[in-house]
């Protein structure tokens, strides 16, 4: 019998081994991936930009989607007709300045770009949305010591804004300018994990999540059909790459594997909302400013802002204007006073109990919707705006 020595023994040894170790690396089924829950509101712990857009909370919109969907599907995303949710202009500016290079370096790595030099062109073609539903994707804070991005699964909460590329996948969350990615597992590998700053948010399912399969690249998304999520019962037609200022009335909301809605002929489809003067609640509590407005009918969001100049929690600023004539069931955008370090956590004040920043709705900032971290108790896939801003 022929005896292997030397060498010959030293390189079967070695491919053993290399075959125990990939045995090992391999993920073995039933093997969890973890995943950071974000809440709506709540600032990742190092974002690439701070408030480039505001989250809201989107009611009845919420649509429970399991599993995995395809980017251009009629439903996926939802949208507004009245406020801008995402600041494209200001992502570009930002990401132009030369004291951000090493962070457009990596945001352009992110999003599969050769240069810096296409940014601008890569997020014109960028839509604004809402997330309808509880979505997985794969996220990127920045490290500012190592000038490098860090990778995270995460698993955005409905109502969360991000601007999605031409083949319906979420490219950009909007609160924090962090370029995102698709989740490269299954979604029922996914062990999303809560923390104190992302609280479980009422609506949570672990049966209910989802996570997006890009359009074929042959065939873009031309047209994002959206569900209003004002008017759960109505859609919107978006155009790929517009802000919302444009969107067509669908007298009917898609539904999600449904076919295509045709937009209807006459804007005045959609009955026009009775008109109501904007009251003045700067420098009231967030609770105080939010009775106030609803109680006129409007909905209410709020983002803050970090300063020593008004006490937590106190509004220092609002859109539209005290005064402004606006459909009663429009948006308010509230500014909140904060003494923190800017992570998306107001204090609503004497009023409102211990609510985490984000989006407010009906019922209040109070103590039971606050423990949750700024989640509404109803979300759905994707939402998203009109004006897009």
């Amino acid at each position: 019998m022929k005896r292997i020595r030397g060498r010959g023994r030293t390189v079967i040894a070695l491919a053993l081994v290399l075959a125990v170790l990939g045995m090992l690396a391999a993920k073995c089924p039933g093997d969890k991936v973890a995943v950071r829950a974000v809440a709506r509101g709540v600032m990742t712990p190092a974002p690439f930009f701070v408030r480039l857009g505001t989250d809201i909370a989107i009611g009845a919109a919420m649509d429970y989607i399991a599993g995995e969907v395809g980017g251009g599907d009629p439903g996926l995303y939802g949208g507004t007709r009245d406020a801008g949710y995402c600041d494209k202009a200001k992502l570009v500016e930002f990401l132009e300045k030369p004291e951000n290079r090493d962070k457009a370096k990596e945001w352009a790595e992110v999003e599969g770009l050769d240069d810096v030099g296409e940014i601008r062109g890569f997020v014109k073609k960028l839509t604004p949305v809402l997330l309808r539903a509880d979505t997985l994707v794969k996220n990127h804070d920045f490290d500012k010591k190592k000038g490098k991005r860090k990778a995270f699964d995460a698993l955005l909460e409905a109502g969360i804004a991000v601007l999605v590329d031409q083949l319906g996948r979420p490219a950009v969350q909007c609160s924090c300018g962090n370029p995102l990615a698709s989740f490269k597992d299954d979604v029922d590998d996914a062990k999303v994990e809560f923390d104190a700053r992302n609280k479980k948010w009422p609506s949570y399912d672990s049966e209910k999540v989802a996570k997006v399969k890009a359009a074929p690249e042959d065939d873009p998304v031309e047209v994002f059909q959206l569900v209003d999520v004002e008017d759960p019962d109505a859609g919107l037609a978006r155009e790929a790459g517009t802000d919302g200022t444009e969107d067509e009335v669908l007298p009917v909301a898609p539904d999600i594997g449904g076919p295509s809605v045709a937009p209807s002929d006459s804007p005045t489809s959609t009955p026009t909302a009775e008109v109501a003067t904007v009251p003045d609640v700067q420098d009231l509590p967030l609770g105080d400013a939010q009775v106030a407005l609803e109680d006129r009918g409007f909905q209410v969001t709020w983002t803050e802002e970090v300063t020593d100049a008004a006490t937590p929690g106190t509004v220092v600023g609002q859109s539209p204007e005290p005064g402004t004539e606006a459909p009663a069931d429009s948006l308010v955008t509230l500014t909140v006073a904060s003494a923190g370090t800017g992570t998306g956590e107001p204090t609503p004040g004497d009023s409102g109990g211990e609510g985490t920043g984000g989006t407010a709705e009906s019922g209040g900032a109070g103590a039971d919707a606050g423990a949750d971290a700024g989640a509404s108790d109803s979300g759905g896939l994707f939402g998203g705006t009109a004006d897009g801003g």
